[in-house]
């Protein structure tokens, strides 16, 4: 509820280091920071607050997937990162 990180463990392995070197591939190529793209998808949507973002490579470019909560109703939106 506060946001705070409660523990940190180093991802040595399996699945989730899969998806964290995808996600660190498309940091790489992005121009545009997370936050830039959360506003913006945030902007679509007065009272929406971003509860997932998920970078990735897209044909060659990056993108971000920004789960929105807009009340009850939750949107994904996609916004390139280049």
């Amino acid at each position: 509820m506060t946001g705070k990180v409660l523990k940190i463990e180093p991802i040595t392995e399996g699945d989730d280091l899969a998806a964290a070197n995808a996600q660190s591939a498309a940091m790489r190529k992005a121009k545009t920071s997370l936050k830039e793209a959360i506003d913006k998808a945030m902007a679509q949507s007065a009272n929406a607050r971003a509860i997932s973002v998920v970078p990735s490579l897209k044909d060659g470019r990056p993108m971000v997937s920004v789960v929105l909560l807009d009340g009850e109703q939750v949107k994904t939106v996609e916004q390139p990162l280049d």
